[in-house]
C-alpha cells in the first residue's frame, strides 16, 4: 500500500512540471538541430561529393590504362579534403534500353570500355554527436564512366582498275549522259580521300540551307549535280576537276543523301573538325551517291571487248536500291548499324564468229546484299586501338543461261536460269546451261588497326566456292545439249560440242576482266565482299 500511496502522490504533485517539460523539450530541441544542421549538412557534403565522382569518372573512362591518376588528378583539383578511392573497377557498359540501368555495367570484359569509381569521406557531425556517440559519418557516392567511341565504315571501297571504256561507260549510264572522264581523272579518285563532313557542309551551301545541321543536311532531297558539285568542292586538283566533269553531265535527278550515308554520333555537327575527319575514297562516295540516284533503274549498254573473232558485249544492268535503314556508308558506335551493299543484277551477251558458226555467250549473274556491322571497337591503350567488322559476304549466282525479261526487271523474283541457245544453224542447235551458287551467310571477322584505319586499308571477304574466273569456271561446267533433228544426220554432234566449249573457254578470260570492271565501278564483287574503316575516334566519355 505504501507503494501504491507514493506513486499516486506523486501524479498529483504539480511541482516542477516547467523543469520537466523543459528537459524533454530540450532531447527534442537537440534533435531537431541534429536532423536540420547535420543531415542537411551531409546532405550538402554528399552532392558535392557526387559531383567529383562524377567527373573522375569520366576522366578515368577517357583515359584507359590509367583510371586510378586521373581519377586522383580530379581528387586534388576538386577539393583540398580528404577523400579516398573505396574502389575503381573498369568493365564493360552495354547501352542496351532492354536491360535494366542498373545490370548494364559489368566488371571485366574482352574490351572494357567503362569504370566504375566509388569515393568516400569522412564528415563531422555537430548536434548529431550527442545522440549517435560519434563524432563523425562516413558519406560515399558511386559515378560510372563510358567511353563513346564510334568508327565509320563502308562497303565495296575496292575500286577497279581502268580496263578500255568500261568505266566511262557505266558512269555515262549513271550520270544520264555522256561522260569522259581520262585516266589519270579515274586514277585520281580512285586513290583519293573526302571527308565526309567537308562533303556535307560542301552540300549545304549547294542546297543554300546553312542554319541546318549535317544530319539535316543529307536528309534533305538534292539534286545529283548539287551532289557531285559538293564531293568537287570538298576536295581539290585533279579530283576536284573529275568530279566538276561529272557534276556537269550529270541530269537533275533527285536523291536524299541520307539513305546512303548514316553520320550517326556526328549527325548533330554544324562545323568541320579537321583534327578528326571521317575519310571516305572520293569514287566510293561518288559512286554510292550515283547508285542511289539510279535505284530501280535498268541501263542497257553496249562494250567494246576484244573477243576473238568476236564484237561487242551488250550489258544489260539493274541496280537495286539498298535495303531500308541500311546505308552504304556509316558512323556509329553500336553493332546494331548494318551496312549493306546495293543489290544488282546483269547480263552480257557476247557474240563470237568462227568459221562453222556463231556462238552466243549470254552469262546473267545475280549479287545480292553483301552487310557488315561493327562488332567491337578497342579503345584500351593507344597502341592497340582497333575496329572489328562482322562482314557478310554477297551471295552470287552466275551463270550461262536466259531468263524471261520481266524476271530480270523484277528485282524480288529470284532469277530462274533456263538452257540458251548458243548455236542456231539451219540443221543442227546447242543449248547450254551452268550456273554457280556462291553463299556464306556465317558472319566473318575483319580487324583494322589504328594504322590500317590510317592508311585506308581495304580488306576482302570471300564466299566459300569459286570466286575468280567466274567464266572461266562457267565454261568448264556447261551442261551441253545438242540437237540434230533427222535431216541433219550428217552433222557431227561431237564437233558442234568441241566449237562450243572451246570457243567459250577462248572468250572466258576477256569475259571475267569485262565482269571485274562492272562490278568493280559498281563496288560488288562477285562472291565477295570489301570493307574499310573510314574513322576511328576514341576517348569522349559520358555519365552512364
Amino acid at each position: 500500500m505504501t507503494l501504491f500511496s507514493n506513486f499516486s502522490a506523486l501524479i498529483h504533485d504539480r511541482r516542477a512540471g516547467i523543469s520537466i517539460m523543459s528537459a524533454f523539450a530540450l532531447t527534442m530541441l537537440v534533435g531537431s538541430a541534429a536532423l536540420a544542421v547535420d543531415v542537411g549538412s551531409l546532405y550538402l557534403d554528399r552532392r558535392k561529393l557526387q559531383g567529383i565522382a562524377d567527373a573522375a569518372a569520366m576522366a578515368a573512362a577517357a583515359r584507359p590504362g590509367e583510371e586510378r591518376a586521373a581519377t586522383q588528378h580530379i581528387i586534388a583539383a576538386s577539393c583540398a579534403c580528404t577523400i579516398t578511392i573505396a574502389s575503381l573497377t573498369s568493365g564493360t557498359y552495354t547501352p542496351n534500353a532492354a536491360i535494366e540501368a542498373e545490370r548494364r555495367f559489368s566488371a571485366g570484359g574482352a574490351s572494357p570500355n567503362a569504370v566504375r569509381v566509388t569515393l568516400t569521406r569522412n564528415r563531422p557531425l555537430f548536434f548529431g554527436r550527442l545522440l549517435t556517440g560519434r563524432s563523425e559519418s562516413l558519406i560515399s557516392a558511386t559515378a560510372t564512366g563510358a567511353r563513346r567511341g564510334y568508327a565509320a565504315f563502308s562497303l565495296g571501297s575496292r575500286v577497279a582498275a581502268v580496263h578500255g571504256g568500261v568505266p566511262n561507260a557505266l558512269l555515262s549510264a549513271l550520270t544520264g549522259s555522256q561522260v569522259n572522264l581520262s585516266v589519270m581523272d579515274y586514277n585520281a579518285l580512285a586513290s583519293a580521300d573526302i571527308d565526309l563532313l567537308a562533303f556535307s557542309d560542301a552540300l549545304r551551301t549547294q542546297a543554300g540551307a546553312d542554319v541546318l545541321t549535317f544530319g539535316q543536311t543529307l536528309d534533305s532531297q538534292v539534286t545529283m549535280p548539287q551532289v557531285l558539285s559538293a564531293l568537287a568542292r570538298s576536295s581539290d586538283g585533279q579530283v576536284s576537276t573529275a568530279l566538276e566533269k561529272l557534276a556537269s553531265a550529270a541530269l537533275p535527278r533527285s536523291l536524299v543523301p541520307s539513305h546512303a550515308i548514316d553520320l550517326g554520333p556526328r549527325s548533330s555537327s554544324i562545323r568541320v573538325d579537321a583534327a578528326n575527319p571521317v575519310k571516305v575514297n572520293a569514287l566510293d562516295l561518288a559512286r554510292a551517291m550515283l547508285l542511289l540516284g539510279n535505284a530501280n533503274r535498268q541501263l542497257d549498254l553496249s562494250l567494246a571487248a576484244n573477243l576473238p573473232g568476236g564484237s561487242g558485249v551488250n550489258l544489260a544492268l539493274m541496280i537495286g536500291e539498298p535495303p531500308a535503314n541500311s546505308p552504304l556508308i556509316a558512323v556509329t558506335d553500336t553493332d546494331d548499324v548494318i551496312v549493306r551493299t546495293a543489290q544488282v543484277r546483269f547480263k552480257l551477251d557476247a557474240k563470237v564468229s568462227t568459221p562453222l558458226a556463231a556462238v552466243q555467250i549470254p552469262v546473267l549473274a545475280e549479287l545480292g546484299s553483301a552487310s557488315a556491322r561493327i562488332s567491337d571497337i578497342q579503345c584500351q591503350g593507344a597502341g592497340n586501338r582497333s575496329v572489328a567488322l562482322a562482314v557478310t559476304t554477297t551471295p552470287a549466282t552466275i551463270g550461262i543461261g536466259t531468263v524471261n525479261d520481266s524476271d530480270f526487271r523484277n528485282m524480288q523474283r529470284k532469277l530462274n536460269l533456263q538452257p540458251a541457245r548458243l548455236v542456231s544453224l539451219p540443221l543442227a542447235s546447242v543449248d547450254a546451261r551452268a550456273e554457280m551458287i556462291l553463299s556464306d551467310l556465317a558472319e566473318k571477322p575483319l580487324r583494322f588497326s589504328r594504322a590500317e584505319i590510317d592508311a585506308g586499308k581495304v580488306k576482302t571477304v570471300e564466299s566459300s566456292g569459286l570466286v575468280a574466273g567466274a567464266a572461266k569456271s562457267l565454261s568448264e561446267r556447261m551442261d551441253l545439249s545438242v540437237n540434230v533433228p533427222l535431216l541433219g544426220i550428217g552433222i557431227n554432234a561431237k564437233i558442234l560440242t568441241s566449237l562450243v566449249g572451246d570457243t567459250v573457254g577462248l572468250a572466258a578470260p576477256v569475259l571475267d576482266t569485262l565482269i571485274a570492271d562492272i562490278t568493280g565501278v559498281l563496288g560488288v564483287h562477285v562472291g565477295e565482299a570489301d570493307a574499310r574503316v573510314n574513322a576511328l575516334k576514341c576517348g569522349r566519355a559520358r555519365l552512364v
